[in-house]
Protein backbone atom coordinates (compact mmCIF):
# COMPACT_ATOMS: atom_id res chain seq x y z
CA UNK A 1 0.00 0.00 0.00
CA UNK A 2 1.48 3.52 -1.09
CA UNK A 3 2.39 5.52 2.21
CA UNK A 4 0.16 8.08 0.28
CA UNK A 5 -3.24 6.47 1.10
CA UNK A 6 -2.05 7.11 4.83
CA UNK A 7 -2.06 10.64 4.31
CA UNK A 8 -5.50 10.54 2.06
CA UNK A 9 -7.04 8.74 5.06
CA UNK A 10 -5.73 11.55 7.43
CA UNK A 11 -7.25 13.92 5.11
CA UNK A 12 -10.50 12.48 4.98
CA UNK A 13 -10.81 12.47 8.75
CA UNK A 14 -9.88 15.78 8.75
CA UNK A 15 -12.28 16.96 6.58
CA UNK A 16 -15.50 15.30 7.91
CA UNK A 17 -14.46 16.86 11.12
CA UNK A 18 -13.94 20.12 9.71
CA UNK A 19 -17.30 19.75 7.92
CA UNK A 20 -18.95 18.72 11.33
CA UNK A 21 -17.05 21.96 13.52
CA UNK A 22 -20.23 23.68 14.85
CA UNK A 23 -18.97 27.49 15.08
CA UNK A 24 -19.91 30.51 17.06
CA UNK A 25 -17.83 33.57 15.60
CA UNK A 26 -14.23 32.51 15.36
CA UNK A 27 -14.84 29.55 17.99
CA UNK A 28 -15.88 25.61 17.25
CA UNK A 29 -16.36 22.58 18.61
CA UNK A 30 -17.83 19.69 18.05
CA UNK A 31 -21.13 16.97 19.45
CA UNK A 32 -20.24 13.39 20.20
CA UNK A 33 -20.13 10.51 22.58
CA UNK A 34 -18.70 10.83 25.89
CA UNK A 35 -18.82 8.29 29.16
CA UNK A 36 -20.77 10.66 31.93
CA UNK A 37 -21.61 10.01 35.05
CA UNK A 38 -25.32 9.89 35.49
CA UNK A 39 -27.71 8.26 37.79
CA UNK A 40 -25.15 7.09 39.96
CA UNK A 41 -23.99 5.35 36.57
CA UNK A 42 -22.00 5.27 34.11
CA UNK A 43 -23.38 5.59 30.61
CA UNK A 44 -23.40 7.44 27.09
CA UNK A 45 -23.99 11.05 26.36
CA UNK A 46 -23.88 13.29 23.13
CA UNK A 47 -22.42 16.25 23.98
CA UNK A 48 -20.03 19.25 23.28
CA UNK A 49 -16.99 19.08 24.57
CA UNK A 50 -14.07 21.11 26.77
CA UNK A 51 -10.79 22.13 25.95
CA UNK A 52 -8.99 19.37 27.27
CA UNK A 53 -5.85 17.43 24.98
CA UNK A 54 -7.98 14.36 25.98
CA UNK A 55 -10.93 14.47 24.66
CA UNK A 56 -11.32 18.10 23.97
CA UNK A 57 -10.85 21.00 21.36
CA UNK A 58 -7.72 21.43 21.92
CA UNK A 59 -6.58 17.66 20.83
CA UNK A 60 -8.57 18.03 18.11
CA UNK A 61 -7.17 21.51 16.91
CA UNK A 62 -3.70 20.08 17.45
CA UNK A 63 -4.68 16.95 14.90
CA UNK A 64 -5.67 19.65 12.52
CA UNK A 65 -2.70 22.03 12.60
CA UNK A 66 0.11 19.16 12.10
CA UNK A 67 -2.75 18.31 8.89
CA UNK A 68 -1.75 21.26 7.89
CA UNK A 69 1.62 21.02 8.16
CA UNK A 70 1.53 18.09 5.81
CA UNK A 71 -1.84 18.91 3.06
CA UNK A 72 -1.68 23.12 3.38
CA UNK A 73 -5.52 23.16 3.02
CA UNK A 74 -6.59 26.36 4.11
CA UNK A 75 -9.80 24.70 6.44
CA UNK A 76 -7.68 22.57 8.25
CA UNK A 77 -5.94 25.74 9.12
CA UNK A 78 -8.88 28.10 9.99
CA UNK A 79 -10.72 25.24 12.08
CA UNK A 80 -7.65 24.37 13.82
CA UNK A 81 -7.90 27.71 14.99
CA UNK A 82 -11.06 27.84 15.89
CA UNK A 83 -10.55 25.35 17.92
CA UNK A 84 -7.94 26.25 19.97
CA UNK A 85 -9.22 29.53 20.12
CA UNK A 86 -12.73 27.89 21.89
CA UNK A 87 -10.17 26.00 24.30
CA UNK A 88 -8.93 29.45 25.30
CA UNK A 89 -12.44 30.42 26.02
CA UNK A 90 -12.91 27.73 28.43
CA UNK A 91 -9.71 27.68 30.67
CA UNK A 92 -11.65 29.09 33.56
CA UNK A 93 -12.62 25.75 34.39
CA UNK A 94 -9.31 24.23 34.62
CA UNK A 95 -7.91 27.48 36.80
CA UNK A 96 -10.81 26.84 39.36
CA UNK A 97 -10.38 23.25 39.43
CA UNK A 98 -6.85 22.99 39.40
CA UNK A 99 -6.33 20.75 37.27
CA UNK A 100 -2.64 20.67 35.91
CA UNK A 101 -2.65 17.62 33.57
CA UNK A 102 -1.23 16.81 30.89
CA UNK A 103 -4.05 14.59 29.05
CA UNK A 104 -6.61 16.29 31.34
CA UNK A 105 -5.68 19.48 32.01
CA UNK A 106 -4.32 23.05 31.53
CA UNK A 107 -0.44 21.27 30.66
CA UNK A 108 -1.82 19.39 28.08
CA UNK A 109 -3.67 22.56 26.39
CA UNK A 110 -0.86 24.96 26.91
CA UNK A 111 1.60 22.23 24.82
CA UNK A 112 -1.05 21.81 22.28
CA UNK A 113 -1.30 25.75 21.98
CA UNK A 114 2.45 25.74 21.88
CA UNK A 115 2.35 23.28 19.14
CA UNK A 116 -0.02 24.78 16.96
CA UNK A 117 1.31 28.03 17.24
CA UNK A 118 4.24 26.72 15.67
CA UNK A 119 2.56 24.67 13.10
CA UNK A 120 0.19 27.42 11.91
CA UNK A 121 2.84 30.21 12.30
CA UNK A 122 0.30 32.22 14.97
CA UNK A 123 3.23 33.47 17.59
CA UNK A 124 0.02 34.29 19.94
CA UNK A 125 -0.62 30.74 20.75
CA UNK A 126 3.17 29.73 21.40
CA UNK A 127 3.39 32.81 23.97
CA UNK A 128 -0.19 31.90 25.61
CA UNK A 129 0.84 28.06 25.87
CA UNK A 130 4.09 29.08 27.72
CA UNK A 131 2.06 31.87 29.97
CA UNK A 132 -0.17 29.14 30.75
CA UNK A 133 2.83 26.89 31.51
CA UNK A 134 4.82 29.43 33.81
CA UNK A 135 1.70 28.92 36.26
CA UNK A 136 1.67 24.97 36.63
CA UNK A 137 1.61 24.64 40.61
CA UNK A 138 5.04 23.62 41.84
CA UNK A 139 3.77 22.37 45.24
CA UNK A 140 0.87 21.71 47.27
CA UNK A 141 -0.83 19.11 44.97
CA UNK A 142 -3.53 17.17 46.27
CA UNK A 143 -3.17 13.56 46.88
CA UNK A 144 -3.32 10.91 43.83
CA UNK A 145 -2.38 13.70 41.52
CA UNK A 146 0.99 11.72 40.20
CA UNK A 147 -0.13 9.91 36.98
CA UNK A 148 0.93 10.59 33.01
CA UNK A 149 -3.20 11.30 32.40
CA UNK A 150 -3.97 14.09 35.04
CA UNK A 151 -0.85 14.23 37.43
CA UNK A 152 2.98 15.19 37.56
CA UNK A 153 3.99 12.35 35.60
CA UNK A 154 3.04 13.69 32.12
CA UNK A 155 3.93 17.04 33.01
CA UNK A 156 7.66 16.33 34.16
CA UNK A 157 8.76 14.74 30.32
CA UNK A 158 6.54 17.51 28.47
CA UNK A 159 7.99 20.11 29.98
CA UNK A 160 11.56 18.97 29.99
CA UNK A 161 10.61 18.32 25.95
CA UNK A 162 9.69 22.49 25.48
CA UNK A 163 12.55 23.27 28.15
CA UNK A 164 14.92 22.35 25.12
CA UNK A 165 13.03 24.32 22.51
CA UNK A 166 12.54 27.65 24.55
CA UNK A 167 15.15 27.40 27.31
CA UNK A 168 13.41 29.32 29.81
CA UNK A 169 14.21 28.54 33.54
CA UNK A 170 10.52 28.11 34.99
CA UNK A 171 10.48 24.70 33.11
CA UNK A 172 12.88 22.86 35.32
CA UNK A 173 11.80 24.70 38.31
CA UNK A 174 8.52 22.91 37.98
CA UNK A 175 9.79 19.61 36.90
CA UNK A 176 12.18 19.54 39.87
CA UNK A 177 9.29 20.12 42.22
CA UNK A 178 7.10 17.89 40.58
CA UNK A 179 9.92 15.15 40.94
CA UNK A 180 10.26 15.83 44.42
CA UNK A 181 6.91 16.17 45.26
CA UNK A 182 6.82 12.54 43.16
CA UNK A 183 9.49 10.86 45.53
CA UNK A 184 7.53 12.22 48.69
CA UNK A 185 4.45 10.41 47.63
CA UNK A 186 5.74 7.37 47.27
CA UNK A 187 4.33 4.23 49.21
CA UNK A 188 7.93 2.73 49.42
CA UNK A 189 7.28 -1.35 49.99
CA UNK A 190 9.40 -4.42 50.29
CA UNK A 191 8.14 -5.10 46.59
CA UNK A 192 9.29 -1.81 45.25
CA UNK A 193 7.71 1.49 44.84
CA UNK A 194 3.88 2.30 43.91
CA UNK A 195 1.49 4.97 43.61
CA UNK A 196 -1.97 5.81 44.60
CA UNK A 197 -3.14 7.32 41.50
CA UNK A 198 -6.95 6.42 41.69
CA UNK A 199 -9.36 7.55 44.09
CA UNK A 200 -11.44 4.44 44.11
CA UNK A 201 -11.58 1.04 42.65
CA UNK A 202 -8.32 -0.89 43.08
CA UNK A 203 -7.51 -2.88 45.87
CA UNK A 204 -3.39 -2.49 45.07
CA UNK A 205 -1.68 0.42 43.69
CA UNK A 206 -1.67 -0.03 40.05
CA UNK A 207 0.57 -1.13 37.14
CA UNK A 208 0.42 0.32 33.82
CA UNK A 209 1.26 3.58 31.80
CA UNK A 210 -1.52 6.25 32.16
CA UNK A 211 -2.24 5.41 35.75
CA UNK A 212 0.38 3.26 37.02
CA UNK A 213 3.85 2.94 37.67
CA UNK A 214 5.13 2.33 34.43
CA UNK A 215 4.61 6.34 33.51
CA UNK A 216 5.92 7.25 36.75
CA UNK A 217 9.37 5.17 35.71
CA UNK A 218 9.52 6.90 32.74
CA UNK A 219 8.96 10.41 34.43
CA UNK A 220 11.86 9.30 36.79
CA UNK A 221 14.03 8.09 34.08
CA UNK A 222 13.93 11.61 32.28
CA UNK A 223 14.70 13.53 35.66
CA UNK A 224 17.32 11.41 35.54
CA UNK A 225 18.70 12.08 32.31
CA UNK A 226 18.08 15.88 33.14
CA UNK A 227 19.66 16.28 36.39
CA UNK A 228 22.03 13.37 37.03
CA UNK A 229 20.93 12.49 40.44
CA UNK A 230 21.01 9.19 41.57
CA UNK A 231 17.67 9.59 43.93
CA UNK A 232 15.63 9.80 40.56
CA UNK A 233 17.19 6.79 38.85
CA UNK A 234 17.05 4.91 42.14
CA UNK A 235 12.87 6.32 42.11
CA UNK A 236 12.70 4.83 38.29
CA UNK A 237 14.28 1.26 39.46
CA UNK A 238 12.42 1.06 42.39
CA UNK A 239 8.90 1.23 40.07
CA UNK A 240 10.21 -0.86 38.06
CA UNK A 241 10.20 -3.19 40.43
CA UNK A 242 7.22 -3.00 41.53
CA UNK A 243 6.01 -3.38 38.39
CA UNK A 244 7.67 -6.91 38.14
CA UNK A 245 6.95 -7.91 41.00
CA UNK A 246 3.17 -8.84 39.10
CA UNK A 247 4.31 -9.48 36.02
CA UNK A 248 2.70 -12.91 34.77
CA UNK A 249 5.27 -14.71 32.69
CA UNK A 250 2.38 -16.92 30.89
CA UNK A 251 0.48 -14.10 29.83
CA UNK A 252 3.29 -11.90 29.03
CA UNK A 253 1.39 -9.13 30.74
CA UNK A 254 0.95 -6.69 33.59
CA UNK A 255 -2.35 -6.77 35.42
CA UNK A 256 -5.25 -4.78 35.31
CA UNK A 257 -5.84 -4.54 39.30
CA UNK A 258 -8.99 -1.86 38.84
CA UNK A 259 -10.66 -5.21 38.23
CA UNK A 260 -10.41 -6.02 41.73
CA UNK A 261 -11.80 -3.07 43.11
CA UNK A 262 -13.54 -2.55 46.71
CA UNK A 263 -15.81 -5.95 45.77
CA UNK A 264 -13.13 -8.62 44.86
CA UNK A 265 -13.31 -10.85 41.65
CA UNK A 266 -11.03 -12.03 39.47
CA UNK A 267 -7.40 -10.16 37.94
CA UNK A 268 -7.74 -9.09 34.72
CA UNK A 269 -5.51 -7.94 31.99
CA UNK A 270 -5.50 -4.91 30.00
CA UNK A 271 -3.77 -4.67 26.34
CA UNK A 272 -4.19 -0.97 25.62
CA UNK A 273 -1.82 1.97 25.78
CA UNK A 274 -3.66 2.98 28.72
CA UNK A 275 -3.59 -0.28 30.90
CA UNK A 276 -1.25 -3.37 30.36
CA UNK A 277 1.40 -4.54 27.83
CA UNK A 278 1.47 -1.66 24.86
CA UNK A 279 1.89 1.49 27.23
CA UNK A 280 3.98 -0.40 29.75
CA UNK A 281 6.14 -1.70 26.69
CA UNK A 282 7.17 2.12 25.87
CA UNK A 283 7.91 2.82 28.89
CA UNK A 284 10.61 -0.32 28.46
CA UNK A 285 11.27 0.67 25.29
CA UNK A 286 12.34 4.33 26.72
CA UNK A 287 13.86 2.71 29.72
CA UNK A 288 16.13 0.81 27.33
CA UNK A 289 16.60 3.67 25.03
CA UNK A 290 18.36 5.55 28.39
CA UNK A 291 19.70 2.81 30.32
CA UNK A 292 20.53 0.43 27.69
CA UNK A 293 19.52 -2.26 30.44
CA UNK A 294 18.88 -6.01 29.43
CA UNK A 295 15.85 -6.62 31.52
CA UNK A 296 14.06 -3.30 30.65
CA UNK A 297 15.16 -4.82 27.20
CA UNK A 298 13.07 -8.52 27.71
CA UNK A 299 10.32 -6.56 29.25
CA UNK A 300 10.09 -4.82 25.95
CA UNK A 301 9.56 -7.47 24.14
CA UNK A 302 7.64 -9.82 25.90
CA UNK A 303 5.36 -6.67 25.70
CA UNK A 304 5.59 -6.33 21.88
CA UNK A 305 4.86 -10.04 21.47
CA UNK A 306 1.60 -9.49 23.49
CA UNK A 307 0.47 -6.60 21.76
CA UNK A 308 0.94 -8.12 18.23
CA UNK A 309 -0.46 -11.21 19.30
CA UNK A 310 -3.49 -8.31 20.20
CA UNK A 311 -3.42 -6.63 17.00
CA UNK A 312 -3.44 -9.86 15.09
CA UNK A 313 -6.59 -10.40 16.91
CA UNK A 314 -8.09 -7.81 16.74
CA UNK A 315 -8.07 -7.81 12.55
CA UNK A 316 -8.70 -11.78 12.19
CA UNK A 317 -11.86 -10.94 14.49
CA UNK A 318 -13.32 -7.57 13.03
CA UNK A 319 -13.46 -6.53 16.89
CA UNK A 320 -12.01 -3.90 18.72
CA UNK A 321 -11.86 0.01 17.69
CA UNK A 322 -9.26 2.55 16.53
CA UNK A 323 -8.84 4.72 19.31
CA UNK A 324 -5.40 5.90 20.48
CA UNK A 325 -6.23 5.38 24.44
CA UNK A 326 -7.46 1.73 24.07
CA UNK A 327 -7.14 0.81 20.79
CA UNK A 328 -5.46 -0.24 17.91
CA UNK A 329 -3.79 2.90 17.03
CA UNK A 330 -2.74 3.44 20.51
CA UNK A 331 -1.14 -0.23 20.33
CA UNK A 332 0.62 -0.09 17.34
CA UNK A 333 2.57 3.29 19.08
CA UNK A 334 4.47 0.61 20.67
CA UNK A 335 5.50 -1.24 17.83
CA UNK A 336 6.40 2.01 15.92
CA UNK A 337 8.82 2.75 18.66
CA UNK A 338 10.50 -0.55 19.24
CA UNK A 339 11.03 -0.18 15.27
CA UNK A 340 12.86 3.14 15.57
CA UNK A 341 14.58 2.24 19.03
CA UNK A 342 15.17 -1.71 18.41
CA UNK A 343 15.50 -2.09 14.75
CA UNK A 344 12.37 -4.35 15.38
CA UNK A 345 11.03 -4.80 11.56
CA UNK A 346 8.36 -7.30 12.03
CA UNK A 347 6.61 -4.83 14.00
CA UNK A 348 6.12 -2.49 11.14
CA UNK A 349 4.71 -5.44 9.32
CA UNK A 350 1.93 -5.41 11.77
CA UNK A 351 1.17 -1.93 12.05
CA UNK A 352 0.90 -1.78 8.32
CA UNK A 353 -1.41 -4.74 7.96
CA UNK A 354 -4.16 -2.87 10.90
CA UNK A 355 -3.53 0.58 8.78
CA UNK A 356 -5.01 -1.14 5.74
CA UNK A 357 -7.21 -3.68 7.11
CA UNK A 358 -9.02 -0.23 8.75
CA UNK A 359 -8.53 2.01 5.86
CA UNK A 360 -10.45 -0.88 3.79
CA UNK A 361 -13.30 -1.43 6.21
CA UNK A 362 -13.80 1.91 7.19
CA UNK A 363 -12.28 4.42 4.82
CA UNK A 364 -12.91 2.39 1.67
CA UNK A 365 -15.40 0.73 2.79
CA UNK A 366 -17.66 4.01 3.95
CA UNK A 367 -18.44 2.35 8.01
CA UNK A 368 -18.10 4.41 10.93
CA UNK A 369 -14.81 4.03 12.48
CA UNK A 370 -15.04 2.37 15.72
CA UNK A 371 -13.85 4.49 18.48
CA UNK A 372 -13.35 4.26 22.18
CA UNK A 373 -16.32 4.95 23.78
CA UNK A 374 -18.10 2.02 24.59
CA UNK A 375 -21.64 1.31 23.56
CA UNK A 376 -20.79 4.23 21.46
CA UNK A 377 -20.53 5.85 18.01
CA UNK A 378 -18.22 7.73 16.50
CA UNK A 379 -16.53 10.77 18.00
CA UNK A 380 -14.18 13.21 17.40
CA UNK A 381 -11.68 13.63 19.91
CA UNK A 382 -7.89 12.71 20.27
CA UNK A 383 -8.04 9.75 22.44
CA UNK A 384 -10.87 7.99 21.73
CA UNK A 385 -12.15 9.06 18.28
CA UNK A 386 -11.60 10.63 14.82
CA UNK A 387 -8.62 12.79 15.72
CA UNK A 388 -6.68 10.56 16.97
CA UNK A 389 -7.51 8.20 14.19
CA UNK A 390 -6.33 10.74 11.54
CA UNK A 391 -3.54 11.87 13.94
CA UNK A 392 -2.50 7.73 13.91
CA UNK A 393 -2.75 7.94 9.56
CA UNK A 394 -0.42 10.93 9.66
CA UNK A 395 1.78 9.56 11.91
CA UNK A 396 2.30 6.75 9.16
CA UNK A 397 2.73 9.14 6.38
CA UNK A 398 5.33 11.35 8.39
CA UNK A 399 6.89 9.83 11.75
CA UNK A 400 9.93 12.59 11.58
CA UNK A 401 7.53 15.59 11.55
CA UNK A 402 4.57 14.11 13.40
CA UNK A 403 5.78 13.37 16.88
CA UNK A 404 4.09 10.58 19.77
CA UNK A 405 1.39 12.07 21.65
CA UNK A 406 1.34 8.81 23.42
CA UNK A 407 5.12 9.12 24.78
CA UNK A 408 6.13 13.13 24.60
CA UNK A 409 9.28 12.32 25.45
CA UNK A 410 12.44 15.32 24.71
CA UNK A 411 13.32 15.84 21.30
Amino acid sequence: MSETKFLETADAIGARLCRDALWSGRRCNWLGDAMEYVDLRWQVAHRAFGPDLYSGTSGIALFLAHLFASTREIIFKKTAEGAADCALSQMERFKTNGDFGFYSGLTGIAYALVEIGELLGREEFVQKGLEILETIPRQGITSQSWDVVSGSAGVIPVMLKLHRRYNKDFFLDIVFQHGEMLLASANRGNEGWSWKTLQMGAEKDLTGFSHGTAGIAWAFLELHVKFKEQRFLHAAQEALRYERRWYDPQQENWPDFRSLGETGGTTGFGAAWCHGAPGIGLSRVRAYQILQDATCRAEAEAAIRTTTRTLQTSVQSGQGNYSLCHGNSGNAELLLYAGEVLADKDGMKTVLNVAEDGLQKYQVGRNPWPCGVLNGGETPNLMLGLAGIGYFYLRLHDRKNVPSILLVAPD
